[in-house]
This record gives C-alpha cells, structure tokens and sequence, in this order.
C-alpha cells in the first residue's frame, strides 16, 4: 500500500512539473505555486519511503509521523493556491490529494494493527 502511495506522489509531482513547463511565461506566480506543489509532493513520497524503513524496524510511531507528514504535504498545495489571488485550485490536483490522503489512511491504519499487536498489553 505504502508503493501505490509513492507511486500517486511520484507521478503528481511528475503531472505538475509538466504543468510547470507547459505555464506561460508571463504567469510566474502559478509557476512558483505549480513548482512548490510539485516539491510537496516529492517530499510526500520520501515521507513514504522513510516509512517503509521505519516498519521494518517495527519503529511503527516514526512509520505513522511520515505517514502522517505524507498525508499532509499536498495541504500546502492547496493553500499555496489559496493564498494566490486569481488562482483556482485544479480539479485533477485536488482528486490526486484526495486519493494520496484515502491511502494514507488505510496506511495508518495497518500501522495501528500492527503497533497494537507487536505490543504488550497489561491490564493493572
């Protein structure tokens, strides 16, 4: 699950550099958005690999934090698209966050089952 993760951050970060080409020249406001959206989503997949070094080492409270900072670096996509007037938030990006954010989460909560088994429980 966490490579169908990498996979989504991966290629949104491809799909939105290739918007970054493709921006006209005299709009530098969307291509630094389109450019910082991109990063976003680069720094989502190496919070997913990150993780994947963490769950090996059943290090399951470092695997959920880059879980968690995956899950929320498209945030700042969309609130970099907020924050510029004239600006609309694209529908694919919004779609793409939307299906990053869905596989976290499934993620999360494989690492709440396998945190929860790995530990002892004592009842005092």
């Amino acid at each position: 699950m966490i490579g169908i993760g990498v996979a989504n951050a991966t290629a949104t970060s491809y799909y939105l550099s290739s918007h970054l080409l493709n921006a006209t020249a005299n709009h530098t406001i969307l291509k630094k958005v389109l450019k910082d959206c991109a990063d976003k989503y680069s720094y989502a997949g190496d919070a997913l690999k990150a993780s994947v070094i963490d769950m090996g080492m059943e290090s399951y409270d470092y695997a959920y934090m880059h879980i968690m900072a995956a899950a929320d670096y498209p945030n700042a996509c969309r609130i970099a698209f907020r924050r510029c007037p004239g600006l609309t938030y694209p529908p694919e990006i919004a779609n793409r966050e939307q299906r990053l954010k869905h596989i976290c989460d499934v993620v999360l909560g494989i690492i709440d089952v396998l945190g929860c088994n790995g530990m002892a429980i004592h009842i005092f």
